[in-house]
C-alpha cells in the first residue's frame, strides 16, 4: 500500500526582496521593484510583502530578487523556503517572480498595462536617482520625444545639475551643482601596479558632514560613501557631460570634516571613470555630500537596533574600503570626532577574510597594523587570500617596484604576526566554516566585493548564519 503524501506546509507569509545595490540598481532594479509591487497588488495576495534589500550576490545576472516563504508544517514546526530570482529585465520576468511567489499569474490583458508600467518604472528610477544626487541618471529618458509631458521635471533636474533655466549647454561643466562641492587633487599614491590612493582637499563648507550634529541632535554613527563626477563628455548614461560613480573613502569622517578625503581607486582598462582619472587627472574634482552606507553598531543599511556580539568581514578587491571605516568606530571620539553612547560603539571582536589578486594587495600596511593592534583596537584574526594575478596584462602604474602591493610584500608585512595568515586560494567552504566557528552569537557578517565573490560568499554562508545576520555590499 502506497503511503499518502505528507500534507503541504501552510504558508504563513511570503516576501519578495528586490536587490537595490549598485550593479542591480544600474541594471534597472528600481523599476523591477515598482513593477513587482503593482503586480502583487493586482493579484491581491495580502500575505506577500514586497520590499527593497541590499546586495544578494549574483550581481552580473541582475536585477535580482529573493522570494522568502515562511512555512508551518503539520507538526507545527516552522521553516523558511528561499528562492533566488535573477535577470528580472522585463515585465514578463516580473510576472514570473510574482507567479512563483503567490501561485497566481497577474492578468496582463489590459493593452495599456505595459505602457503604464513603463511610465511607473521611469518615475521610480528618477526618484531614486534624485535621492542619491545622481542627476545624470535622473535625466535618462527625460531628454527626447517622451519628455514633452515632463518638461517641469526636466527643467528642475537640469537646474539641480547646475544648468540655469533648465538649459543644457553642450559639454560645458556648470559652475555649481546641487549637493556637490569642488575638491582639489593633492596627490596620487600608487599602492600596487593597479591601484592608487587619490588624496583630495576642499575648503568649501557646503561639503556637509557624515555625522550631522548640533541643535540638540543626537549623533547617529554611520559609515559613508560619496559620488564622484568624472567629466568625460557625452556618454550613454545620460545627457550630462559626466558619469557618476560611488566611492567609499578610506579616510575617516573626521578627515572629511577637516576638508580631506582619500579614495582607493583601482584603474580598470576600459572603465569610463577610472580611465579618465588615470589619463588626465583634472585639477578639481566634484564630490557629493556624504551619504550613509551602514548604521553602527548594527552594520546594516536600515538602521535596525541589532547589536552583534562579533563581526566577520568577507571582503574582496576594493571592497576592502569598508574595513577602515568600520574600524574607526572602535574609537569614535578620537577617530571620528563624535561622542556616542557606549552601546553604539563597535567594541566586539572583528575578524577578516580578505581576497585579492597576487599583484594587487590593497591596504597592506594598514591591515598589518590593525592585526598588531589586536582584538581591542583592531582585528582579532585575519586571513589574506591571494588569487592569481590580473590576466589582462595592463599595469596602470608600471613604475611600482616588485615587492610593493603584491604577494611578496604581504608575506613580509605579516611575517611574525600571530593573528594573521596567508593562503593562496579563493574563498572556500573550509575557510568560511572555520571563520564562522570563531564567532560569538548573534553575529554580523559583512560581505563586500565583486559580483562573483558576493555570490560565492552568500552561498557558502547558507546554513552557517541566519540571513538576517548577513549584510552584502556591492564594491
Amino acid at each position: 500500500m502506497v503511503s499518502p503524501p505528507p500534507p503541504p506546509h501552510e504558508i504563513l507569509q511570503t516576501s519578495i526582496e528586490v536587490c537595490q545595490a549598485g550593479t542591480c540598481h544600474s541594471l534597472g532594479a528600481p523599476e523591477c521593484l515598482a513593477e513587482i509591487e503593482e503586480l502583487v497588488g493586482a493579484v491581491g495576495d495580502s500575505k506577500c510583502k514586497v520590499r527593497p534589500t541590499g546586495c544578494i550576490g549574483y550581481c552580473r545576472q541582475g536585477p535580482n530578487a529573493v522570494i522568502v516563504k515562511k512555512l508551518r508544517g503539520s507538526d507545527g514546526g516552522r521553516k523558511k523556503d528561499v528562492t533566488v530570482e535573477v535577470k528580472i529585465r522585463s515585465l514578463e520576468a516580473s510576472v514570473r517572480v510574482v507567479e512563483n511567489a503567490t501561485g497566481e499569474r497577474p492578468n496582463l490583458e489590459d493593452p495599456e498595462l505595459e505602457q503604464r508600467f513603463a511610465k511607473l518604472r521611469g518615475r521610480r528610477v528618477r526618484e531614486d536617482a534624485k535621492s542619491r544626487h545622481h542627476w545624470n541618471a535622473a535625466l535618462r529618458g527625460l531628454v527626447g520625444e517622451q519628455a514633452t509631458e515632463d518638461r517641469s521635471e526636466l527643467k528642475d533636474i537640469l537646474s539641480k545639475a547646475g544648468f540655469q533655466d533648465g538649459i543644457l549647454i553642450g559639454d560645458t561643466m556648470p559652475s555649481a551643482i546641487e549637493s556637490y562641492t569642488r575638491w582639489t587633487l593633492s596627490s596620487v599614491t600608487p599602492v600596487s601596479r593597479h591601484s592608487a590612493i587619490y588624496s583630495l582637499t576642499s575648503k568649501d563648507r557646503k561639503r556637509a558632514t557624515p555625522h550631522p550634529r548640533g541643535r540638540g541632535r543626537q549623533v547617529v554613527p554611520v559609515t559613508f560613501h560619496t559620488t564622484l563626477l568624472a567629466e568625460i563628455g557625452q556618454n550613454g548614461e545620460g545627457p550630462l557631460p559626466w558619469v557618476e560613480r560611488e566611492y567609499t573613502p578610506v579616510s575617516t569622517a573626521r578627515e572629511w570634516d577637516l576638508g580631506r578625503c582619500e579614495l582607493l581607486v583601482k584603474i580598470y582598462k576600459d572603465g569610463l571613470a577610472t580611465s579618465w582619472l588615470r589619463a588626465d587627472p583634472p585639477p578639481q574634482f566634484w564630490l557629493s555630500t556624504p551619504m550613509k552606507t551602514l548604521h553602527v553598531p548594527s552594520l546594516n543599511p536600515d538602521g535596525s537596533a541589532f547589536s552583534p556580539a562579533s563581526v566577520l568581514l568577507l571582503l574582496a578587491g576594493t571592497g576592502v574600503v569598508a574595513l577602515p571605516q568600520i574600524l574607526a568606530h572602535r574609537d569614535p571620539c578620537y577617530k571620528l570626532g563624535i561622542s556616542t553612547p557606549r552601546r553604539w560603539q563597535l567594541r566586539v571582536p572583528i575578524d577578516l577574510l580578505f581576497s585579492c589578486r597576487e599583484d594587487d594587495v590593497l591596504l597592506l600596511p594598514e591591515i598589518a597594523q590593525w592585526c598588531r593592534d589586536g582584538e581591542d583596537k583592531g582585528l582579532r584574526h585575519c586571513t589574506l587570500m591571494l588569487t592569481p594575478p590580473n590576466a589582462d596584462g595592463a599595469t596602470p602604474f608600471p613604475d611600482v617596484a616588485v615587492g610593493v602591493g603584491d604577494g611578496q610584500a604581504a608575506e613580509q608585512a605579516l611575517k611574525g604576526v600571530a593573528n594573521a595568515g596567508i593562503v593562496r586560494s579563493r574563498l572556500s567552504p573550509a575557510l568560511v566554516t572555520e571563520a564562522v566557528g570563531r564567532l560569538a552569537r548573534p553575529c554580523r557578517v559583512v560581505v563586500s566585493g565583486p559580483g562573483g565573490f558576493n555570490t560565492a560568499a552568500r552561498e557558502l554562508l547558507a546554513g552557517l548564519v541566519e540571513d538576517e545576520e548577513i549584510t552584502i555590499l556591492a564594491a
